[in-house]
């Protein structure tokens, strides 16, 4: 009888029959996708503080229509990225993926680069979208699919990419 939860209807070997997979090797382990959601959540903190910070940088005036809107949509977004995260400590062990070909540490300094431009970000613009690029990350993450998890990690540097040129120091203007 086939296994309808596993791809060619084969079944998941043993734990102990496969050799262990290198520790370089990112969402190899439960371990490591506990990690991941780890990081996630420490982005969903960053968000946090992020909104905190500009709310009370109005120092008790009235926030602008434009700001209450970004800050409502970037609590959404730190809601659900908190329950995605959530939702990978549950299903760690069912969102394993063998060959990603990448490494554990490129992908935990993803998060940890994602979360430092959170904090220090000077367009809301770009901070919207690079919420946005790690809800993705941490939903192709629970496919366990390697596709769109290669996907969601491109898309997530090159925000991060945006995000650096768009936040770094203007170019002294050259006098006259």
């Amino acid at each position: 009888m086939a296994n309808d939860d596993h791809p060619q209807g084969a079944a998941p070997a043993p734990a102990t029959a496969a050799a262990p997979p290198s520790p370089a090797e990112a969402l190899a382990t439960a371990q490591q996708v506990e990690e991941l959601a780890d990081k996630l959540s420490d982005c969903a903190d960053s968000i946090h503080a992020r909104i905190m910070h500009d709310i009370r940088r109005h120092q008790g005036q009235d926030v602008p229509d434009s700001e209450q809107a970004a800050a409502r949509a970037l609590l959404e977004a730190e809601m659900e990225l908190r329950q995605r995260a959530n939702r990978l400590y549950g299903d760690a062990a069912a969102c394993i993926v063998s060959s990603l070909g990448q490494p554990q540490q490129h992908l935990i300094q993803l998060t940890l680069d994602a979360a430092d431009k959170i904090r220090r970000i000077t367009r809301i613009g770009d901070g919207i979208t690079l919420v946005a690029r790690l809800l993705g990350l941490a939903a192709a993450a629970s496919t366990g699919q390697v596709v769109p998890i290669l996907a969601a990690l491109e898309r997530l540097k090159a925000q991060l990419d945006v995000v650096a040129v768009d936040n770094a120091p203007a170019a002294p203007t050259p006098s006259a």
